[in-house]
């Protein structure tokens, strides 16, 4: 009965060993895994909390294609095809520099603009960009503008952020020099 029982176990770790043979890498695996024939790389990994996420704007124009027209739109001085093209139904307005206030949805934001365009007459305008970002683009903005109360003629130079998804601006802040 020992002899059976020694043949069983000798016979376990025969499977053990080969089981163990037929896992191991080949060679060939081993010298491609080796650090002195390849580069390493990083998996990225949902475990790795320091790995990177990918960032997605969803369906439609993309970041760049929406910076370009923005830019082309507003040199050719058609501001509000800016507005009806671009802008999303639910756009937020920012506005920095002492104003430091938000306007919510579209209507929010052209009652903004509307109010701006009373108040102001444009000369002379240019924009420069966009420079572009994961989900969105800044703008720099040089604008020459009358002063509608009194007459005074101002030069402004203010940069705009902008936020993309799904082929749409859904958020511009406006920001200004020190």
């Amino acid at each position: 009965m020992a002899k059976k029982t020694a043949k069983k176990s000798a016979k376990k770790t025969a499977k053990k060993a080969a089981k163990k043979v037929l896992k191991a890498p080949s060679k060939k695996a081993a010298a491609k895994k080796s650090p002195a024939k390849s580069r390493p790389t990083k998996t990225i990994s949902k475990m790795d909390p320091t790995a990177p996420v990918p960032v997605s704007t969803g369906s439609g124009s993309s970041v760049g294609e929406v910076g370009a027209s923005l830019v082309a739109l507003f040199n050719a001085g058609k501001f509000g095809d800016v507005e009806r093209t671009w802008w999303s139904p639910s756009i937020v307005s920012c506005e920095g520099a002492g104003v430091n206030s938000e306007w919510r949805g579209r209507k929010a934001a052209e009652a903004k603009n509307a109010w701006w365009y009373g108040e102001n007459e444009m000369i002379g305008a240019s924009a420069e960009g966009p420079y572009l970002g994961a989900s969105g683009f800044a703008v720099k903005f040089r604008m020459e503008y009358k002063v509608r109360a009194s007459g005074e003629i101002k030069n402004m130079t203010e940069v705009g952020v902008y936020t993309v998804n799904k082929g749409k601006i859904v958020r511009e802040e406006f920001m200004y020099g020190a």
